[in-house]
């Protein structure tokens, strides 16, 4: 991590006209805005449509740098390690372009505030801070949901089965398992084959039939707020299941049944002998072979308890 941030420290730049620091050059995955310079042009040789994606500051630059930058300061606090360059970059990190609604309502995919020469895009590379990255969170920045919602909208449920899989996760991340369900289903019906690998042009894309397995799980399980979540974007139609061996951070594996779309039971097997926190305040019990488990209840209204490495743990409701 260091390494990557001494190399991103001496290729930022400041941006004129903001003061805030960018990458430069820099592309958004193969969507090109619209805006002055940015235009299709047809090869007659080649029979292709042509055109560019080059700029400066892409949000998910932005996003991966503060991910990034974020967590080499968690690090070196927990390691006691670098403590005059961990200022460096917290200084850096407070300096970089931050994400930005732009005047459509849309979450911006550019430092400039372009519209999309593809409106329904398949790939939604700005909304990488809030899947698979940590920077937009429902519930530690509220005020830029509304801004991703709009860009799925936008962005419609259909493209290529990898484009689907990253919908799915998503959504999942703001809570919305029907909207989630629905666009596994269009997968399911429009974008695998027999054997469930994803279509996009070639005969298996694994960015598609691996991420409709993520996506599946961060619907069934979330732990990327500190906290474990349990169903946090369930399906109305999936009222009943088991799902077994998903991992969550901390080192915990779970095997978790619910029925009329409530949590019946939890088996947690503590790999690292973490302090587990989970969304259970009031539901559960938690105990280890068959003796009830000391809890604390914190202000998040999520309850924490200690364990032991190779422990296994189980929520039973109260």
């Amino acid at each position: 991590m260091k390494g990557a941030i001494q190399f991103f420290l001496d290729f930022l730049v400041e941006d004129p006209k903001t003061g805030y620091l960018v990458t430069n050059p820099s592309t958004s995955p193969e969507n090109p805005p619209k805006g002055p310079g940015y235009e299709y042009f047809f090869d007659e040789v080649t029979s292709m449509y042509y055109f560019t994606t080059i700029c400066y500051g892409a949000s998910i630059d932005m996003q991966i740098l503060t991910d990034l930058f974020g967590y080499y300061i968690e690090a070196a606090k927990v390691l006691s390690l670098d403590p005059e360059f961990r200022a460096k970059v917290e200084v850096a990190r407070s300096r970089l372009t931050p994400p930005q609604i732009g005047k459509d309502g849309t979450l911006q995919e550019w430092t400039e505030d372009f519209e999309d020469l593809e409106p329904e895009h398949r790939h939604n590379s700005h909304l990488y801070g809030l899947y698979p990255g940590n920077v937009i969170s429902a519930k530690r920045t509220p005020h830029l949901i509304d801004g991703c919602k709009k860009v799925l909208e936008k962005r419609g449920d259909g493209a290529s089965g990898w484009s689907r899989a990253w919908k799915v996760a998503l959504w999942a991340r703001l809570y919305d398992g029907n909207r989630s369900n629905k666009i596994f289903k269009g997968y399911i019906k429009e974008q695998c084959y027999p054997q469930l690998f994803a279509k996009c042009g070639t005969p298996m894309q694994v960015d598609g039939t691996l991420g409709l397995a993520a996506g599946i799980t961060e619907m069934l399980v979330q732990s990327h707020e500190g906290v474990i979540q349990l169903l946090p974007a369930l399906p109305d139609e999936w009222d009943r299941g088991r799902f077994d061996g998903v991992c969550a951070r901390g080192g915990f594996e779970l095997d978790i049944n619910w029925q009329d779309s409530n949590i019946t039971e939890v088996e947690i097997l503590s790999k690292a002998g973490n302090t587990c926190r989970i969304d259970a305040v009031g539901k559960f019990k938690v105990t280890k072979d068959g003796k009830k488990v000391a809890v604390k209840i914190n202000k998040d209204r999520s309850i924490e308890f200690k364990t032991q490495a190779g422990g296994i743990y189980k929520l039973v409701q109260n």
